[in-house]
């Protein structure tokens, strides 16, 4: 190992002694470390910029718990929206097919309503037939009471 020799100021004399003491070294060894560390500055970091370091590291903890709390909230709130919209699509196509049989229903009442408008008409018929006999059975009242029971019999029956 090598020596170095160099002039040193009085009062920086006494602050390396003073120095050396506290840490229970001798000035030749606080010497060749204060050069190791001046050599090696940009390797070491100071007490400030450590604190600094943990500031920002407590500040990025911080900040991945609160993106963790939000991730996990979205998570939670797109899994109720798909719960949610799942639940409206079976509504909906529960809705669909009620649709889809009250189509089939309405079909249905149509034809029926057709059917039964035809059998309507049937029956005015039917009734404007009877009609028709009982106002001719009406207007021959008169003449039934004037005969006798035997031309009576007879006008009715050859009449069909």
């Amino acid at each position: 190992m090598q020596r170095v020799y160099a002039p040193v100021d009085d009062s920086v004399l006494e602050q390396i002694d003073k120095d050396a003491k506290e840490k229970s070294i001798s000035r030749a060894q606080w010497v060749s470390t204060a050069i190791d560390a001046f050599l090696h500055r940009e390797e070491v970091i100071s007490g400030a910029e450590l604190e600094e370091m943990h500031r920002e590291l407590h500040q990025l903890r911080t900040e991945k718990e609160q993106t963790w709390r939000e991730l996990r909230d979205l998570k939670r709130t797109e899994e109720k929206a798909r719960t949610e919209a799942q639940q409206a699509q079976a509504r909906t196509d529960k809705l669909q097919v009620e649709v889809e049989q009250a189509h089939k229903d309405l079909a249905n009442l149509r034809e029926e309503l057709v059917t039964a408008r035809t059998e309507a008409d049937k029956l005015k018929e039917a009734m404007k037939v009877k009609d028709d006999d009982i106002a001719f059975l009406r207007s021959h009242t008169g003449v039934y009471k004037m005969a006798t029971p035997l031309s009576f019999c007879i006008l009715l029956f050859c009449r069909v």
